[in-house]
């Protein structure tokens, strides 16, 4: 009994454990259940940026009245969950007409924040900004100065990359072909649409299955209704 009780309670820690990882960083289809809003690109986005960034749907919907381009309103997640400062002073220092690397500076985000490490130097438009982050590692004292075009692109893949589990290079390639709304609600999408056809087929299967051990009865409606469990 003492065997299967220190079985069952190391069972229940790596249960815990599991629980606790954040679902942004689990480069897996991420659900929404039955409210996923996935015809919506609006919504989908914000439901997105909710679990990538921790904040709730609603703070993020009621930031995005104030900051509506999708790639800023990224940024400016971005840097709030880099600092401890809080949202409002965030956009305080961005009202008064602070690119948003100098924002980041004000309110304490790191340099390294920024980056995602890459095996090889990234083309076009990410050269430059990693150029700057090299040479700042070579020296802490070179001044790292980036522009709210290269912030866009570097959240903007860092969120494709760290949501989706892919590599920065994908990230970078799909950040080439729309804004980071763009390149979200696409990818997941696609994942749900893929989750799906793998559940309608998977059915068609377990179907002719039952036919086929039970003999032919005629279709009594057991296909294409058991795969779709609003992922």
């Amino acid at each position: 009994m003492k065997y299967l009780a220190r079985i069952l309670g190391a069972s229940c820690l790596a249960a815990a454990a599991i629980a606790t990882v954040p679902a942004a960083r689990a480069g897996v289809d991420v659900s929404f259940g039955m409210h996923a809003p996935v015809g919506n690109d609006g919504d989908l986005f914000f439901s997105i940026s909710s679990r990538y960034f921790d904040r709730s749907p609603q703070v993020v919907m009621d930031w995005s009245r104030r900051i509506p381009n999708p790639d800023d309103l990224a940024v400016f997640l971005h840097i709030c969950s880099h600092t401890r400062m809080t949202p409002d002073r965030v956009f305080a220092f961005r009202q008064q007409g602070l690119p948003w690397y100098d924002v980041g500076v004000r309110v304490g985000v790191p340099v390294d924040a920024w980056y995602v490490p890459v095996e090889r130097d990234p083309g076009p438009p990410y050269g430059n900004a990693y150029g700057y982050w090299r040479k700042h590692q070579r020296d802490p004292h070179y001044t790292v100065r980036l522009s709210d075009h290269e912030c866009r692109d570097l959240v903007s893949m860092r969120m494709a990359h760290e949501y989706y589990g892919v590599s920065p290079e994908v990230a970078m390639n799909w950040r080439r072909n729309g804004d980071v709304r763009t390149v979200m609600t696409r990818e997941y999408r696609s994942r749900h649409d893929e989750h799906e056809r793998r559940g309608n087929g998977d059915n068609d299967d377990q179907g002719d299955k039952h036919h086929g051990n039970h003999g032919d009865h005629g279709d009594h409606g057991h296909h294409g209704n058991h795969g779709n469990h609003g992922n």
